[in-house]
């Protein structure tokens, strides 16, 4: 790529950074730096008329003011014990008699450093300490002027308010990492949820028709030699339900595949006559009953109801006992109550709940809408499916 540009007479660009200079790490160093030595080499005396400023270079001064530069090179890997040095170097000039503003900045600096670090409460402690023991220092040598108390607490303060801005960084950036945080759950959620979506549509597409399948290849099988009539007829359907899954897959699919499609599932409880004929065919003989006046439902509560029904009713032609099955809808006020009864067959025990994925499927569909279901033997050789669900709110999607 580089060797490309450059045969276009094009110079590769230099990454540049972006950060502000004041933020760079050497930086801080050396403005400290030039701090103390310019307070080191500058006479400037308050107290003198005009104000008066001059330059000195006094060894000892100069001395202590290139050890407070050493001092504070260190100052961030060793905040305590740099203010603790730094402080001794103010009381040992002035013992010696060579008290000077130097050191006091060095102080400062050391102070701004370690009040980032420092616990508040200790913070300010060490603050008001290190103020009163520069004012008896300055006090003491001759130099005193409030000045020298200021440009500790000045320190302190710009410390303060450079530890609350990390702070509020420091925030702000645990809130955006929790905002990401939370958008990949609910992400991972709603895709776990469509796949429970797709899983279920599944079943209910192929589980009916497989178990139609199933059901009359077993007939077909044993009558084949003896009643090749009722073999016939067994094929017959097996021939249909293969090709209607076949169209209900592909349906599927193409819902699947259409971003604009928002639900893959029937339409209803307007089928419920279709679904009712074609149990007949395969040879299941539903009694069905409507009560109240029927009325236009949700979406999701109507395809659920639909699912409910046909997952009852394949339930009752798989294992029911004598080939017949009650279906009762009834409009209630505020809900759909659906019933689907049917005699016990020897197998009625893989209808126990739980234990199989069809009453598991429904019972996830009726949640889903915030419906109830109980599925169950009633204790007279009957198996009853009693479903309720709201129809004065929206439910989820199935």
């Amino acid at each position: 790529m580089r060797e490309a540009i450059r045969g276009r007479g094009v110079t590769p660009l230099t990454p540049v950074s972006t950060r502000p200079p004041w933020t760079w790490p050497w930086f801080g160093h050396v403005m400290a730096t030039l701090a103390v030595l310019l307070s080191a080499a500058t006479d400037f005396d308050p107290g003198r008329a005009h104000h008066a400023v001059g330059l000195r270079w006094s060894g000892p001064v100069m001395g202590f003011a290139a050890a407070a530069v050493l001092v504070l090179l260190v100052r961030r890997r060793f905040p305590r014990a740099a203010l603790a040095a730094t402080l001794a170097l103010v009381v040992a000039g002035t013992a010696v008699g060579e008290f000077d503003a130097s050191t006091v900045v060095a102080v400062a600096v050391a102070v701004f450093t370690a009040v980032q670090h420092l616990p508040r409460r200790v913070s300010t402690v060490a603050v008001v300490g290190v103020a009163l023991t520069v004012a008896a220092c300055a006090f003491v040598g001759g130099r005193w002027q409030t000045q020298h108390v200021l440009v500790v607490l000045l320190g302190a303060a710009l410390g303060e308010a450079a530890r609350s801005q990390r702070e509020q960084l420091t925030e702000a950036r645990e809130r955006a990492e929790r905002a990401e945080a939370t958008r990949d759950a609910i992400a991972r959620r709603r895709v776990a949820e469509a796949r429970l979506s797709i899983a279920r549509d599944l079943h209910d597409v192929v589980g009916h028709q497989i178990a139609v399948i199933n059901l009359h290849a077993g007939v077909a099988s044993a009558a084949l030699a003896a009643r090749p009539d009722d073999a016939a007829r067994s094929l017959a359907v097996i021939r249909t339900s293969s090709r209607d899954v076949l169209t209900e897959i592909g349906d599927l699919m193409a819902a699947l595949r259409d971003p604009a499609a928002s639900d893959v599932g029937p339409a209803g409880l307007a089928r419920l006559d279709d679904v009712v004929r074609d149990f007949g065919v395969l040879g299941l003989a539903v009694r069905r009953r409507t009560e109240g006046e029927p009325r236009d439902l949700p979406g999701a509560v109507d395809a659920t109801a639909l699912r409910v029904v046909q997952e009852a009713l394949t339930n009752a032609h798989k294992h029911g006992a004598d080939a017949r099955a009650h279906l009762l809808v009834e409009y209630l006020p505020a809900s759909l109550r659906i019933t689907v009864t049917n005699r016990i067959g020897a197998d009625a025990a893989a209808l126990s709940v739980g234990t199989g994925l069809g009453v598991v499927g429904m019972t996830e569909r009726v949640e889903s809408v915030r419906g109830s279901m109980t599925s169950g033997d009633d204790g007279a050789g009957v198996w009853r499916v009693v479903v309720d669900l709201p129809t004065d709110t929206q439910g989820d999607q199935p």
